[in-house]
């Protein structure tokens, strides 16, 4: 199980996704943009009250991931959402994945939290590698996956399929030597 989430850092505030959230999540949902929403987020209005009441809470407990909401705390605005996944608590491993709202992009709003949420995920959450995939097409969350920090590894060639074709992933990792070298280096 992952303890609770609750992250300050760079203007940001990432913590678990809840009931206060409500209209926002509803929001989006309404208007049929969940890019900022984490996988498996409600896509019925209907939902959203459950999801934030139960599902959030019981996947972290399950230790399966984290739903997480970004939050600028100047304003108060929810920007987007960062999360774990696929977690092997044998193993010591999870993914990362992330998505910030179309008006919010390119203000470091993701980068931020990629580098704030591996670094809580290694110190605090019980990991050992924190793994980052992305399109190679997409290169905005290449250069999000870089400038927060994670190691570029390799690509897995065509391994997405997006119901037309096949993309290659870039595959990233962040270990605790990264943020040694991260420490080291200011």
């Amino acid at each position: 199980m992952f303890p609770p989430v609750k992250i300050v850092s760079g203007g940001l505030e990432i913590r678990e996704f809840g009931p206060p959230d409500a209209a926002q999540v509803t929001a989006l949902v309404a208007a049929g943009d969940r890019t900022a929403l984490p996988p498996g987020s409600p896509g019925d209005v209907a939902d959203v009250d459950r999801w934030l009441a139960e599902t959030v809470h019981q996947r972290r407990l399950d230790g399966a991931g984290v739903h997480l909401t970004i939050v600028e705390t100047a304003s108060g605005e929810f920007v987007g959402s960062v999360g774990l996944r696929d977690t092997d608590w044998a193993a010591g491993t999870t993914e990362i994945g992330y998505g910030v709202r179309a008006g919010r992009r390119g203000r470091g709003y993701a980068t931020g939290a990629a580098r704030a949420v591996g670094r809580w995920a290694l110190v605090d959450g019980g990991m050992r590698r924190v793994q980052l995939h992305a399109r190679l097409d997409n290169v905005a969350s290449v250069r999000v996956a870089e400038r927060a920090g994670y190691q570029r590894e390799g690509t897995l060639r065509m391994a997405v399929w997006d119901g037309e074709k096949a993309h290659d992933l870039a595959v990233f990792s962040m270990i605790a030597i990264d943020l040694e070298a991260a420490e080291a280096a200011r």
